[in-house]
């Protein structure tokens, strides 16, 4: 065998490259494709990305460290996630976990960033009695694709929406007798808004609102008209 300074470099570097390293079970000495290593960092938590968390998706069971589940599959229909409050580098990762509270998160599958979402934090529970988790209730804001079994996800902040929460009642809403003059608006922007209402001639026109939560509330008012609903 040449000494390893005799080995011409490689100047095109593919994730089909190999590295000649010792297998940690034993003496044995293996190749070690470049992107098996790269999939191993990416999902051990023994490197950290701008906040990224990596968990791996299961369907089934309780979660166990590195792991997280959700209540659905498709991203549009998922409105819980249980987070394993260990990384996959059996760190506790709790205190960071709970600074999401209220935040706007991005998740994405490691290997398909194409497949990802974009959620409103809106409550965050601990449970340590399940192995240690806590759970996130999310809004869902924006997204592509769904969740996938065994598959690495990376959730971090998003700032996206973070600064400019607004939301406007997407056409003319009916205040009449059919529905006791009261018109429920969700508007997912994870707190209590001023809200102002526009009829359809253009008029500012003042109601009863009532915050049913930091995502949703009720207005009602005592005549028939059409309006339209700002929340900001």
């Amino acid at each position: 065998m040449a000494r390893i300074s005799r080995y011409d470099l490689d100047t095109v570097i593919s994730k089909d490259d190999k590295f000649i390293g010792t297998d940690s079970s034993g003496s044995e000495t293996k190749n070690f494709r470049l992107s098996d290593i790269a999939k191993f960092l990416n999902s051990s938590a023994l490197i950290s990305v701008n906040g990224q968390v990596v968990f791996k998706l299961i369907d089934t069971g309780n979660i166990t460290a590195g792991e997280f589940k959700a209540n659905a599959t498709a991203f549009n229909g998922v409105t819980s996630f249980d987070f394993s409050t260990i990384n996959a580098n059996s760190q506790n990762i709790l205190n960071y976990l709970q600074f999401f509270e209220d935040q706007n998160i991005l998740i994405t599958q490691s290997d398909d960033h194409n497949n990802y979402a974009h959620y409103v934090l809106t409550t965050l529970d601990q449970d340590e009695s399940d192995g240690g988790k806590v759970t996130f209730i999310v809004a869902f804001r924006e997204g592509n694709g769904s969740l996938v079994a065994g598959k690495d996800y990376a959730m971090s902040f998003s700032p996206k929406g973070q600064t400019d929460k607004t939301f406007q009642s997407p056409s003319l809403l009916d205040f009449n007798e059919a529905n006791s003059y009261t018109q429920t608006i969700t508007h997912n922007l994870n707190k209590f808004p001023s809200v102002t209402v526009v009829d359809s001639a253009g008029s500012h026109v003042i109601g009863s609102v009532n915050h049913l939560n930091k995502n949703s509330f009720t207005i009602t008012f005592n005549t028939t008209f059409s309006a339209k609903v700002y929340a900001n």
